[in-house]
């Protein structure tokens, strides 16, 4: 049997091959690699790449940034149960300060003429963030499910077989969330599914 944790039954530990296996994956495809990832996608589909990455990076600067700070400073001052926020109401500054930080930059993107591709993105990642954060009051949805969801959504925009890759990424998220006991397969299910319908709405709508 695996270590885990006493008040949550999460998996901190690995025991056996197939746990390191999962937690490496649920560390490796973080909300961190999902946000990279999508801009990631986004700049190489560019036109014009160059212009496009200069937004990418002041837009994920303004998105990420602040969040990953807080993080720093809330793990140094072991505010947290566990690096991963295992506990559900770890999670609520995080996603407030990330709706914050990611409407300012979709409004800074808007005011300065971004390119669309970076505002669509930013859009969605906002919503997403917002729609998660309201959840997580009352539920633990999944944000590691919402990302690489949400990046495999816009990767088969660009390209059916980009697509197929990060879909597969989505399914090995999905299988270590569940395995380290970090969510049930309903919230997984439901952070794919926001992510996904977010980003299919939001390309709708801002073109």
């Amino acid at each position: 049997m695996a270590h885990h944790n006493t008040s949550s039954d999460v998996m901190l530990v690995p025991v056996e091959r197939i746990d390191r296996i999962a937690l490496f994956f649920s560390k490796l495809f973080s909300p961190l690699f999902g946000f990279i990832g999508g801009y990631t996608v986004v700049v190489l589909a560019a036109a014009d790449t160059r212009s496009v990455l200069r937004w990418a990076v002041i837009s994920m600067c303004i998105q990420i940034l602040p969040v990953l700070i807080l993080y720093r400073i809330r793990i140094a001052q072991r505010r947290y149960s566990d690096p991963d926020m295992s506990k559900r109401t770890d999670r609520n500054e995080i996603y407030a300060l990330g709706a914050v930080s990611m409407l300012t930059a979709v409004l800074i993107l808007g005011y300065y003429g971004a390119p669309t591709s970076i505002t669509q993105l930013a859009t969605s990642f906002f919503v997403i963030g917002a729609a998660s954060g309201i959840i997580n009051v009352w539920w633990k949805i999944s944000m590691h499910a919402s990302a690489i969801a949400a990046v495999a959504t816009i990767a088969t925009m660009q390209s059916r077989s980009l697509g197929i890759v990060f879909w597969m990424v989505v399914a090995a998220v999905a299988w270590s969330r569940l395995h380290t006991r970090n969510h049930t397969a309903g919230q997984v299910a439901a952070g794919t599914v926001l992510a996904t319908m977010v980003v299919y709405v939001v390309h709708r709508f801002i073109a």
